[in-house]
């Protein structure tokens, strides 16, 4: 499952553009980094508005995205059959990762195409617990507090993922959490996060200080 040019062209049109080769700043360099990055990553966020299809129709809504014991990858796309179309027989249900495509979908979202052949499960075959899939619901995790290594607590606003394995690469979070808009998210990086189960939460192993070189925005 690759990513397809078209994608990557509909994630590169959100950029600003290309800054001139000569005397780039710093924030230009941090931009063209976090283009690069999002070239070649999808968001949860995104995801979680998109549609699931089977290529040509659409199936259901996205519900939700479930990790795999580890936290590291998704492993499940949830999907619920909206009306009408619920009426005439259709069930929520669920397909693995592993069986779908990334494609643009409408209003910025990201669309989950079921690959030929593969056929969605119902829900009931879902064989994960509430309670197991507490810390592994992504639309749970978005929203959820980050404690960096000082103590620092701030709201995790994405979850980046690498769209061929499902992969998580990155997470978003907001630095200033006293602004009403998201003026200073950084990605931190997913091999320096981890959850620390016992209290609930995600952790960082640098400080909040600590200097991040990429910028969201």
């Amino acid at each position: 499952m690759k990513i397809n040019s078209f994608l990557a062209t509909a994630l590169a049109a959100t950029a600003l553009g290309s800054s001139p080769a000569m005397a780039q700043t710093d924030w230009e360099k941090d931009r063209a980094r976090y283009e690069a990055i999002m070239n070649e990553t999808a968001s949860a966020e995104r995801m979680l508005s998109g549609d699931v299809t089977n290529g040509f129709n659409h199936i259901g809504d996205v519900q939700n995205l479930v990790l795999d014991p580890t936290g590291t990858r998704i492993e499940y796309v949830l999907y619920e059959v909206p009306y009408p179309y619920s009426t005439f027989g259709d069930e929520d249900g669920f397909v693995r990762w592993d069986n779908v495509a990334i494609e643009p979908g409408t209003v910025g979202g990201l669309d989950l195409a079921i690959d030929d052949g593969t056929e969605p499960y119902a829900k009931n075959e879902l064989e994960i617990t509430r309670a197991e899939a507490d810390d592994r619901l992504v639309n749970r995790i978005i929203e959820s507090n980050m404690m960096f290594s000082d103590g620092s607590m701030r709201e995790i606003s994405d979850i980046i993922f690498d769209p061929d394995n499902g992969m998580v690469t990155h997470y978003v979070v907001e630095f200033d959490d006293d602004s009403l808009f998201d003026e200073d998210e950084r990605l931190i990086p997913a091999d320096w996060v981890s959850l620390d189960e016992r209290r609930g939460y995600w952790t960082v192993s640098q400080p909040l200080n600590y200097d991040y070189e990429i910028w969201v925005y």
